[in-house]
């Protein structure tokens, strides 16, 4: 994804960051290996953190995405 302004606020400062929650990057997980009742932890392979691009002046967020997509299949 290369933006190079954003379309909210006009400004070129476009940084990107991993969404966390808490004290943790948050993760994508495929929906199919929750349709199971295994635990939580036997997820740990099939994951990807969620990074994004934002605005440094306004905050917006332009795009969202997987790091890893080919983890989720």
């Amino acid at each position: 994804m290369e933006l190079k302004i954003c379309p909210q606020c006009n400004n070129k400062d476009i940084r990107k960051g991993i969404i966390r929650a808490a004290h943790a990057p948050l993760h994508m997980f495929p929906e199919e290996s929750f349709k199971t009742n295994a635990p939580l932890n036997s997820h740990q392979r099939k994951n990807s953190k969620i990074s994004s691009y934002y605005c440094q002046d306004c905050g917006y967020i332009l795009g969202m995405f997987v790091d890893e997509p080919h983890n989720l299949s």
